[in-house]
């Protein structure tokens, strides 16, 4: 009987264990979620930018040439 209740003891231990590991795991993922979120929104928000920037210039260069000829 005593055996049976240590391995209860045992397993419920392991069991607290694995879930603040789990627990713990969860929380870090959401942290590097987040980074990577808001690494993507300031790439989204650079590549508008800079694409903006590549219509100004094309249009710049199209104005040139036809003062030019």
């Amino acid at each position: 009987m005593q055996a049976t209740l240590d391995a209860e003891a045992r397993g419920k231990a392991d069991f607290v264990r694995t879930k603040k590991k789990l627990e713990q795991d969860i929380n870090e993922l959401e942290v590097a979620l987040d980074a990577a979120n808001r690494g993507r929104a300031e790439a989204e928000k650079n590549v508008k930018k800079f694409q903006q920037q590549i219509v100004e210039i094309h249009q710049v260069a199209a104005g040139k040439n036809v003062i030019a000829f």
